[in-house]
């Protein structure tokens, strides 16, 4: 029965928004309403790579003109219900393309206009001194809630006039990376956002001879800030610094924070505006300049509950620095970055324990995650001291081969519900005691990783019919009370084994089990599933 029918127009069309465009209008060999339907969306979203035909001998340059063919007879017969929204992903080669665009732009443009979302990237033959320049109108969209812009050959230019001025009101979600543009034009188009929320600004090709300075919004509630700051180099001498200071403003309303610079002062300034912090990402660009830092120089977080950092190499020192900056912190995160191979310069540096244990280590922190792990000289002896002062940790997730995995599991935890998760290959094996990194073993062999995510742990017992949960250590006492041929105690209460069943998808027999592996002795009762 064809239920989705039976829906009212305003429901269907509000499916098809969540559709990419090109796929909504497949449903026009369903019916003519769904034609009708097609022709009335308000919301359009073009990629080129939904146009790609691979069998085609130049599939970019074909790609590139199925698509605006497309956009262009959509949007020159689109006369039903203004546009809400607008996405285009492509890359542009020819010079007319960029003009092309900007029409695309101004055909969307109109009072109801909720969101603009511009990925143009330069094609590998194409110009790259021609630009999508935005037209000034978009910057005076009362209605416009949400503003994406990425792409080096994209630009903004200043207002011709106070009557075209910035005038965003509604704009609750600005986005810009690597767009050409003056940076006193983007502290200017930022006074004027007075409902921004979340503010993601790149502004790795902006060049300034004075300061920046940038009084953001008092509205703003999430920001993720990227700059590389280094001094610009030609042929090995250093030219001019991009900005040679920096200013910022009202940031002690933002509870998200994402910072990515290479200079420590810069760093301080944005750590010290705020204030009610709950989340704050610091990237690899900060690890280059802020574990040298004096820690009485880094602001203390009182609200900072998940804290995020990019390293290179295993820095204890910074990482611990940074713990005892955040006294109610919960969740720690630790992203090695692998793209290039980075040396630890501190290869002498052997680990100090603090002299007083951080304040969140102690009562607060419950999980802590790290990726991409590269292992150091001395890192065994962070993760000791984790663990023996980690109160309340729920969770320590590392990526480790199998040797150090057997090593860490056999560290005392002062927290009884902490629990390891080991992860390679990709695949994540919970680890609460020794014994179960062996059958973790076992399971590597013939498990899927989808298959171990659905595996449950069982305890058949003599005086329980059904299954409950037993631990490794309740294991190993049964099986050292028992002995190896058994006891009359032991035959009196039954085998005693725990087991894990891993199971595979259903059947119309019923459930396929696939592996049992039963640690302890004696045989078990024929315990039907």
């Amino acid at each position: 029965m064809d239920r989705i029918s039976d829906l009212p127009d305003c429901i269907l069309l509000h499916i098809l928004s969540f559709l990419p465009t090109k796929t909504a209008f497949f449903t026009t060999v369903l019916s003519r309403r769904w034609t009708h339907l097609c022709h009335d969306l308000q919301h359009f979203d073009f990629n080129q790579i939904q146009f790609h035909n691979s069998s085609h001998a130049w599939p970019e340059f074909y790609s590139r003109k199925r698509l605006f063919a497309i956009v262009n007879r959509i949007l020159s017969r689109h006369k039903a219900l203004p546009i809400r929204t607008f996405r285009l992903t492509c890359d542009l080669a020819q010079f007319n393309e960029y003009t092309i665009v900007e029409w695309f732009i101004t055909k969307v443009l109109g009072p109801n206009l909720q969101e603009l979302n511009l990925n143009i990237q330069l094609s590998m033959v194409g110009l790259p001194d021609c630009k999508v320049v935005i037209p000034n109108s978009v910057f005076s969209c009362a209605s416009l809630v949400t503003l994406r812009l990425s792409g080096g050959n994209i630009t903004f230019l200043s207002p011709s006039s106070s009557s075209c001025g910035y005038h965003l009101p509604s704009l609750k979600t600005l986005e810009m990376h690597k767009v050409e543009a003056s940076i006193d034009d983007v502290a200017e188009l930022l006074s004027h956002c007075t409902a921004l929320e979340t503010l993601i600004l790149d502004l790795n090709r902006q060049v300034s001879e004075v300061g920046l300075r940038i009084h953001f919004p008092l509205s703003l509630k999430k920001l993720n800030f990227r700059s590389d700051f280094d001094p610009i180099r030609i042929y090995g001498l250093e030219c001019r610094q991009q900005f040679p200071s920096i200013c910022v403003s009202n940031l002690h309303n933002v509870e998200e924070a994402t910072i990515n610079v290479t200079s420590r002062d810069f760093v301080l300034k944005f750590l010290v505006e705020f204030r009610w912090l709950r989340s704050l990402v610091l990237g690899d660009l900060v690890f280059t300049c802020l574990p040298e830092a004096p820690p009485d120089l880094i602001p203390e977080f009182t609200s900072l509950r998940r804290l995020e950092l990019a390293v290179r190499y295993f820095d204890t020192r910074y990482i611990m620095n940074m713990l005892e900056k955040c006294p109610m912190l919960k969740v720690l995160v630790i992203v090695f970055i692998t793209d290039s191979v980075n040396k630890d310069p501190h290869l002498l540096r052997v680990w100090e324990h603090p002299v007083k244990v951080p304040t969140c280590l102690a009562s607060h922190l419950q999980v802590i995650k790290i990726k991409g792990y590269l292992e150091t000289r001395y890192d065994r002896d962070f993760f000791a001291y984790v663990l023996q002062h980690g109160l309340v940790l729920e969770s320590l997730d590392i990526q480790v081969d199998r040797a150090r995995a057997k090593e860490l599991s056999l560290l005392p935890r002062s927290s009884k519900a902490c629990q390891i998760n080991f992860c390679w290959n990709q695949d994540a094996v919970a680890c609460e005691d020794p014994v179960d990194l062996a059958v973790a073993e076992m399971w590597e062999c013939t498990v899927s990783r989808r298959q171990r995510a659905r595996a449950q742990s069982f305890n058949l017992g003599a005086e329980s019919e059904s299954a409950k949960v037993m631990d490794g250590n309740e294991a190993r006492e049964a099986c050292a009370e028992g002995g190896v041929g058994g006891s009359e105690e032991a035959e009196e209460k039954g085998p005693t084994a725990t087991v894990f069943i891993i199971h595979g998808s259903g059947s119309d027999t019923g459930w396929l089990f696939q592996k049992i592996c039963i640690l302890g002795h004696g045989r078990s009762d024929s315990e039907r599933a």
